[in-house]
């Protein structure tokens, strides 16, 4: 029977050492040569979490955000990052962390209507990637010809440049890491390439090869509702409507 989970959004700020350690548990059966020191310094640089907690509160995955990291956003739009997105295997299949992250989503973007925001994304597998074509219309990079360019890559480029100068590769669309740290593990990488008759799998092991390796493919879609499929648009709506209701 599967367990009931819940998804909560709280501070960076507010976990408590044993919910960070939990965290890190996740992060390193999924990663080779996981280092602690670089778990918590990436951690601190964001401002979110977003937690999958099962009956007993014990964290089951998460995912966390930045709004603007080093003042990437402009004068005409936002930058929502999305940093490392973890859930149990055991608990794959559920859409907890999908209505959970769109609704935060809603919360978050419904704070300036006066700006665009787009959702910056680093995806070294196939299960973050595939939140793409699963959530959004228009994304960058994707199999459609017509998103491989424009404003979206523009994006990519400048707040690429901007976050990781020493490591973003123009030409193929993705940061190069030079430690194994985010090395993803054997089983996980296996798991990717057995999906590759999916069109949406085998596009991103096109772009990005060495996903295996820790490569991150840089990704941006609009977060506007109108770029929203079916039941992720009803969520990012729902938490839009919640965040009103608080004022």
């Amino acid at each position: 029977m599967k367990a009931n989970l819940t998804f909560k959004t709280l501070d960076v700020s507010r976990l408590l050492p044993r919910q960070k350690e939990r965290m890190f548990e996740l992060m390193a059966a999924s990663y080779s040569f996981m280092e602690r020191p670089v778990f918590e310094r990436d951690l601190d640089q964001k401002q979110m979490v977003g937690l999958i907690l099962d009956e007993q509160e014990v964290i089951q995955g998460f995912t966390t955000f930045a709004i603007n990291p080093k003042d990437s956003g402009t004068e005409d739009y936002h930058i929502l990052f999305s940093g490392d997105t973890i859930i149990s295997p055991d608990h794959w299949g559920s859409l907890v962390m999908v209505k959970g992250w769109c609704t935060a989503v809603g919360e978050i973007i419904a704070t300036d209507r006066s700006k665009h925001w787009y959702w910056y994304l680093l995806s070294k597998g196939h299960r973050t990637y595939m939140y793409l074509p699963l959530f959004f219309r228009e994304y960058y990079p994707s199999v459609k010809s017509e998103s491989q360019d424009g404003d979206l890559k523009l994006i990519a480029e400048r707040v690429s440049t901007f976050l990781y100068p020493g490591y973003w590769q123009p030409e193929a669309g993705v940061l190069k890491f030079d430690s194994d740290a985010g090395s993803l593990s054997s089983e996980l990488a296996q798991g990717t390439y057995a999906r590759k008759n999916n069109s949406h799998v085998a596009f991103f092991l096109e772009r990005n090869p060495e996903f295996y390796r820790g490569d991150e493919l840089v990704c941006v879609a609009e977060l506007h509702p109108d770029n929203f499929k079916r039941s992720a648009k009803d969520y990012l709506l729902e938490g839009m409507n919640r965040w009103i209701d608080k004022k």
